[in-house]
């Protein structure tokens, strides 16, 4: 039971990772980014083939590349930097021309892409047999399980830490008013001068990184990594963590991937099998599917809604004149009552603030911070 609590534990701090990084993609900039989890494939490989060394010949790998033997916290941090650098090529490549709906289906592209190289080009990871036999970072091969699995949940939950604490500064941050300002209307925030583009590139990069450090770590706890370990229902998942748990709140985030990957997957796994091997694994995808319905029909904030959409439903909205009005008849325009469901445009309001237009939703935006 321990050591079920354990594993449950430090799969919960990884993913946690994951699902972080990709709130500050998409829950702060509103970046969609449908391939995340390729990034996360990416620093996994790198972590592996850069701390591995030569080939295990009793596993019977005989390809992959660099087969460098750095230490665990080098090649973590290489994994990080990796999907970091492939996260900055394909936005510099994309996001001068495409717009937030385009570039989300170049996400999914790069990641076919990207799939279908590492699955055939042998010589880069061993193709679709993958890599086996990745060390213990701690203590060698003489500890036994579930002393490592304590290990990897000491260090996974100090990179959570770190990682929450970065979300939290950037937040709290003028460059965090800046991604909810894209995310809200990214055109009214350019007429304030903002500089979204770079914006969205550094967020996602930030975001890539965390996903590289963390398929590191996954590797690193797995000691094997293949193409089969990457599919789109990854990404999926880790979207419905996200949106589950609070679009826009690191709280939100991390409670996301605690619940819906731990409780509703995680633990499937443990239960008695029945019938085919396939059904609990398409039974688990369903309910995740099922619960993130519910979760959008009913409680669309989320779990754990972003603070600032509290606070600011929180305030009423004037419905009398405005101070200093022109008075009636005397030619000057006027504005008519706006309705605060209604966004920019006389579009459904559906991001952070449900102001009366655009540019009140920005000067909200870039309001200074009051808790």
């Amino acid at each position: 039971m321990a050591y079920f609590l354990l594993d449950l534990l430090a799969l919960g701090c990884i993913n946690a990772i994951m699902v972080v990084g990709l709130n500050l993609q998409y829950g702060y900039a509103g970046v969609l980014n449908f391939t995340y989890y390729t990034f996360v494939a990416l620093g996994a490989y790198v972590a592996a083939v850069t701390t591995m060394g030569a080939p295990p010949t009793n596993f019977g790998v005989e390809h992959y590349a660099l087969q460098w033997a750095l230490p665990w916290p080098v090649g973590l941090l290489l994994a990080g930097t990796a999907a970091a650098v492939a996260g900055l090529l394909m936005l510099l490549l994309t996001i001068r021309r495409l717009r937030s709906d385009y570039l989300a289906i170049v996400t999914v592209s790069v990641g076919f892409i990207v799939w279908n190289f590492i699955t055939n080009y042998i010589p880069l990871f061993d193709g679709s047999n993958g890599i086996f036999g990745i060390p213990y970072i701690l203590n060698g091969a003489g500890v036994d399980e579930p002393t490592y699995t304590a290990e990897i949940l000491a260090i996974a939950a100090m990179i959570l830490a770190g990682c929450l604490w970065v979300s939290w500064r950037i937040f709290r941050s003028p460059f965090g008013r800046v991604l909810r300002a894209v995310r809200e209307d990214e055109i009214v925030a350019e007429s304030f001068g903002k500089d979204t583009r770079a914006a969205k590139i550094w967020v996602f990069v930030i975001g890539s990184f965390m996903a590289g450090v963390a398929g590191g770590l996954l590797a690193f706890y797995l000691t094997a990594w293949s193409p089969a370990a990457f599919l789109p229902e990854e990404s999926f998942i880790l979207f419905a963590a996200l949106v589950i748990g609070g679009s826009g709140n690191y709280w939100g985030a991390l409670v996301g991937a605690f619940v819906i990957i731990e409780l509703l997957s995680e633990i499937s796994r443990y239960l008695p099998s029945f019938g085919h091997a396939s059904v609990i694994g398409a039974g688990r995808a369903i309910l995740i599917g099922v619960v993130l319905i519910l979760i959008l029909q009913f409680r669309p904030e989320g779990m754990l809604p972003e603070r600032r959409l509290r606070w600011y439903r929180a305030r009423a909205l004037p419905t009398g004149p405005a101070q200093g009005a022109p008075p009636a008849g005397t030619g000057a325009l006027t504005a008519a009552p706006l309705d605060p469901s209604m966004g920019a445009g006389g579009m459904p309001a559906t991001g952070e603030y449900r102001s009366a237009g655009a540019r009140d939703r920005l000067r909200a935006i870039f309001r200074r911070d009051l808790g």
